[in-house]
């Protein structure tokens, strides 16, 4: 066993922990002191996993908030929003496709806190974000060339971390854990030691599976025995917990025990779970355990010490060295592979939300690309003349929260701007009068009786030049039966429903049980009869006639303008399934400022979900410049659309 590469390697892992404790760990202390309030993302590829793993320990004495732990292509097609966020990015070279693409991602998702750990100071992966947008911590290693599982880059990560953890926690130097956690490191590759390591784990063979039970502090060493004993096809690995052992995977010692090796790996809390199966076993199940005490920091990183250890004896009972294990000749492409860099290419913030919307919407069989369906929607608006304008009102010129608010002066200023061009504009929106007076208070009398308002979504329609109070709508008789239905429900309802001709109104938070009085509203009889129907927004649950529609507004906007080529450009919020946009957006040129739906060709957001609502719509406005009389087109340069025909090119180049 001794000469081996990878035995060289460990031999000499003191070393790289000497280089650490002369490193200044204050960036890595304060990064992991500001990330303590976030959620944290720990994304490592084969290796650099195992430092993901234990960079998640140590948040966990650290902070309450969670840490998820992902390889690169788990954490690209999770997808969340990451405003919020701390993401750690392990490499140890910083220089493969993946660790490029979690970067990539981490920068598109809207993370600002971005922490790179590698141990090369000129990553390529430096070059993929803004300054301000990350910080890397670059570790020396004793080592560079450093074998095939990288052990020098994971051990100097594990020192790192624990050094500034310790730097947070007790405000204190980091040699006295640094030095604690090399001395252990050296005792481990004792000649005794060693010893105990081949005898104990001699008899695995490479026709053997080694199921690693493991406490679940313990993860990153569990994770060192799967990802080391896969990678260098010493033999197959299963690694699990104790009790989710317990639930089935235990058939596997009925049917296989000649050919399994289990080996625990147990904390104080832990123990008594493994000592309550292990005495059940068949007794020619081969088994050992490494115990541990409190599964604390350091011996977390003492445990992956001994993780590489048992690989080391179970290579020399292979005749493998697992620090050059010999690879195919596939290997290389099949490692420097771009795939996943394509898919954050394609991945644009519209495309995202349009995936997302596929997804809630249950939809299980597509025939188009969502890339090539934004690509086909960005490049129809690009080219569109506009003549008209519809727009949603709560949500999109004003803020839900702030929906009782006047529009902001600057969508004042460019809807006037637009109206003085010629375009033709209407409001679209589930509110009765209050919107109109608003509207009345805050736009120039001289447009009021070019604007139509289509209020109670598109049931009642006027311009803006008519006060409904004077004019009410009138009442349907669907609607005073749906009222009354309303009415013997009020034990649900914590205010009373706004009741007009032909809408009732029924804000969310107005509401003692949300969830059973939608469900109770499904069979109310004019619903079930279809005499009336429902459309949601993010504040209100409206009951409506079946010929309400926004559409309406936009059918009473169009008409022939001598020019074929204009159209009526929509703007809502709602867009999703069962949103009260969702049929208005459903127009070829549908705009969402922020929920969207599952179709292809309509209803798409154009920005990254760090601007929404009103500041979205004010972009979109200022982006229509006038190139005729009353004809509009979208600057792109204004709007600052991503280029989704570019992000198609580059996919394709791939």
């Amino acid at each position: 066993m001794q000469g081996t590469i990878f035995s060289t390697k460990l031999d000499a892992l003191d070393k790289t922990v000497a280089l650490i404790d002369d490193v200044d760990l204050s960036a890595m202390a304060k990064a992991l002191s500001e990330g303590a309030r976030k959620v944290g993302y720990a994304i490592g590829s084969g290796g650099s996993l195992i430092s993901a793993c234990f960079l998640s320990a140590c948040r966990s004495d650290l902070s309450e908030m969670p840490t998820s732990v992902q390889t690169p292509m788990e954490f690209v097609l999770d997808d969340r929003d990451l405003r919020n966020s701390q993401v750690w990015i392990f490499s140890g070279r910083g220089e493969n496709a993946d660790a490029h693409a979690a970067a990539s991602a981490a920068k598109a998702w809207g993370c600002k806190d971005i922490q790179i750990v590698t141990s090369n100071p000129r990553a390529s992966i430096f070059s993929i974000l803004p300054v301000e947008q990350f910080t890397k911590h670059v570790l020396p290693v004793f080592e560079e060339k450093d074998g095939f599982l990288s052990t020098h880059s994971l051990v100097a990560a594990i020192a790192a971390l624990l050094g500034a953890t310790h730097k947070h926690i007790h405000r204190s130097d980091v040699s006295t854990v640094i030095s604690e956690f090399a001395e252990q490191l050296r005792a481990r590759r004792s000649p005794a030691r060693i010893t105990e390591f081949t005898n104990a784990f001699d008899s695995i063979a490479s026709n053997d599976t080694l199921i690693v039970l493991a406490d679940p502090g313990m993860r990153a060493a569990a994770v060192a025995l799967e990802t080391s004993l896969w990678e260098t096809a010493i033999c197959p690995v299963q690694l699990t917990d104790f009790r989710n052992f317990a639930h089935g995977r235990h058939v596997w010692l009925h049917k296989r025990a000649a050919e399994t090796f289990v080996l625990a790996i147990t904390g104080q809390q832990s123990r008594s779970a493994w000592i309550e199966i292990e005495k059940e076993f068949p007794d020619t199940v081969r088994r050992h355990e490494l115990a541990y005490a409190n599964a604390g920091r350091i011996e977390q990183a003492v445990a992956v010490i001994d993780a590489l250890m048992v690989v080391e004896a179970a290579g020399a009972k292979n005749a493998i060295d697992p620090g050059k294990p010999g690879v195919g000749t596939f290997a290389k492409p099949i490692y420097e592979g771009t795939a996943l860099a394509s898919i954050v290419t394609g991945l644009k913030a519209p495309v995202r939300s349009k995936l997302k919307a596929i997804r809630r919407a249950g939809i299980t069989e597509m025939n188009w690309d969502p890339v090539t369906g934004y690509v086909r929607f960005s490049e129809g608006l690009r080219s569109a003349r506009f003549h008209g304008l519809v727009l949603d009102y709560d949500g999109t010129v004003v803020s839900t929260e702030a929906r009782l608010e006047p529009p902001s002066p600057a969508i004042i200023a460019e809807l006037e701007r637009l109206m003085d061009g010629g375009l033709k504009v209407a409001f679209a929106t589930g509110r009765g009068g209050s919107a109109g007076e608003v509207l009345r208070d805050h736009i120039a009398a001289t447009h009021h009786g070019s604007i139509l308002m289509g209020y109670y979504n598109g049931g009642y329609i006027r311009s803006l030049s008519i006060d409904i109070r004077e004019d009410p709508a009138p009442e349907a008789a669907a609607i005073k039966e749906m009222a009354e239905w309303v009415a013997e429900r009020r034990y649900l309802l914590k205010k009373d429903p706004k009741v007009s001709g032909v809408q009732i109104s029924i804000a969310v938070d107005g509401t003692i049980d949300s969830e059973m009085f939608v469900s109770d509203l499904k069979f109310a009889p004019p619903v079930v009869s279809g005499a009336v129907r429902t459309v949601f927004s993010e504040h209100s649950v409206d009951i409506v006639l079946p010929t309400t529609s926004k559409l309406n507004v936009l059918s009473s906007l169009s008409g022939p303008l001598g020019d074929d080529q204009s159209n009526v450009l929509c703007i809502g919020d709602s867009g999703g399934l069962h949103g009260n946009d969702f049929e208005l957006l459903g127009h070829a040129h549908g705009v969402s400022v922020r929920d969207v739906c599952h179709r292809a060709d309509m209803c798409w957001s154009l920005f990254d979900g760090t601007i929404s609502g009103p500041d979205a719509l004010l972009q979109i406005l200022r982006s229509l410049t006038q190139v005729s009389a009353g004809i509009f087109q979208i600057d792109v340069q204004k709007l600052s659309l991503e280029d989704a025909s570019e992000s198609l090119k580059e996919r394709s180049d791939r």
